[in-house]
C-alpha cells in the first residue's frame, strides 16, 4: 500500500486499534525474514515496494525495526561477513498472532507485489503463507492466510515443473481440461507464466492449433511428456544468422556459435528446432538482435511483435 493508503487505513480505526508505521514495518519485516535471511538493500527495497517506507530508509531505521522485534522476543542474527551481511530470524517466542485487520494488510501488500512477481517468487510467497497459517491458533485466521495466495487452487508440484520448463522452449505434452469440453492432450511450447485477472496462466504456442494460446494453470491436470529439449542436437534444422549487440550480456546456448566479432557486435550462427523456437529466441534478445538471414524469420519476428502488441497492450 502507498503511504496515503496506510494513513487512510489508520484513520478508519479507533485509538486502540491504530497501527504505527514502525509497528507495520516490524510486522512486515518479520514476515519477510521468516522466508529467509535478507541483507539491508533487500529489506529496504521490499519495504519500499510494500509502501511502508521511502528511499530515506537507513541503517539507523532498520536498527529501530529490528529492536522492535527483539523487544517482543525475536532472536535476529547480526549482518556480518559470516552471514553474508544478511539479517536472519533465528527464533521467536510465540505462535504468531495476527488480527483480521493485519491479515487484510498482508493481503493488500501481496496483491501489489504479485503484479510484477515471477512465478518462482509467487511460489515462495505461497509457501510463506502456509508457514504463517501453521503458526496460528485461530482457525479463522488460518483460513484467511491460506486464502491470500493466487496459487491456492493450483497443483504446486505441477507448477514447479512448469516453472522449470519456462524459457527453455521445451515442447511438452499436457493433459488439459477446457471449461466447455472433456480433457484433451495439447502439445505446447511455453512462452511465459503470468497473472491474468488474479489467476496464473500459461502463455504458450499450441502446436495442435498452430497458434498462441493462454491456458489457466489450474486446468492443467498433468505433464504427460517432455518431447524435446533444445539443448539436444536432434532436429535442429533451422539455421539463423544474426548480429547481436552487447553479446557479453547474454548467455549463448550450445547451439549458438560466434562466427565473427568486433568491439561493437558479434555475428552468430544459431540452429533451432523449428521456426517458432527460433523466432522466440530472437525476440528474447530484443533490440540487441538484428536478423541477417533467413528473410522469412525476420518477417515472422516483425509479425510477432505486431501480434503481441495487440494481445498484451
Amino acid at each position: 500500500m502507498e503511504n496515503s493508503k496506510i494513513k487512510f487505513f489508520i484513520k478508519q480505526h479507533d485509538e486502540h486499534k491504530q497501527v504505527s508505521l514502525t509497528g507495520a514495518r516490524a510486522l512486515i519485516l518479520m514476515v519477510y525474514l521468516l522466508e529467509s535471511p535478507k541483507n539491508f538493500e533487500q529489506i529496504k527495497q521490499f519495504l519500499i515496494d510494500c509502501g511502508v517506507t521511502g528511499k530515506e530508509y537507513s541503517i539507523d531505521t532498520i536498527r529501530i525495526d529490528l529492536n522492535t522485534l527483539k523487544q517482543i522476543g525475536c532472536v535476529i542474527s547480526k549482518a556480518t561477513k559470516r552471514t553474508n551481511n544478511c539479517y536472519g530470524l533465528l527464533n521467536h517466542p510465540f505462535k504468531l498472532k495476527l488480527s483480521t485487520i493485519e491479515v487484510s494488510t498482508l493481503k493488500n501488500i501481496y496483491k501489489k507485489i504479485a503484479k510484477t512477481a515471477s512465478p518462482s517468487k509467487l511460489l515462495r510467497y505461497h509457501q510463506l503463507f502456509i508457514k504463517l497459517s501453521d503458526m496460528m491458533d485461530n482457525d479463522v485466521i488460518k483460513e484467511q492466510l491460506l486464502g491470500i495466495s493466487y496459487l491456492k487452487t493450483v497443483d504446486i508440484e505441477l507448477l514447479k515443473e512448469l516453472v522449470k520448463n519456462e524459457k527453455k522452449f521445451n515442447k511438452i505434452k499436457i493433459l488439459y481440461e477446457p471449461a466447455t469440453n472433456k480433457e484433451v492432450e495439447y502439445d505446447i511450447t511455453i512462452e511465459k507464466l503470468g497473472l491474468r485477472n488474479d489467476k496464473l496462466y500459461l502463455y504458450c504456442y499450441n502446436h495442435n492449433f498452430q497458434k498462441r494460446a493462454f491456458l489457466n494453470i489450474s486446468r492443467i491436470k498433468k505433464i504427460v511428456a517432455t518431447m524435446f529439449d533444445k539443448n539436444s542436437t536432434l532436429g535442429l534444422d533451422l539455421n539463423i544468422k544474426f548480429k547481436l549487440n552487447n553479446c557479453c550480456d547474454y548467455k549463448l546456448d550450445e547451439n549458438e556459435t560466434i562466427i565473427e566479432e568486433n568491439g561493437q557486435y558479434s555475428i552468430i550462427s544459431g540452429k533451432y528446432y523449428n521456426d517458432f523456437i527460433g523466432v522466440q529466441r530472437m525476440m528474447e534478445f530484443g533490440y540487441d538482435c538484428v536478423i541477417l538471414e533467413p528473410e522469412h524469420i525476420k518477417q515472422k519476428v516483425i509479425n510477432n511483435y505486431i501480434e503481441m502488441s495487440k494481445i498484451y497492450d
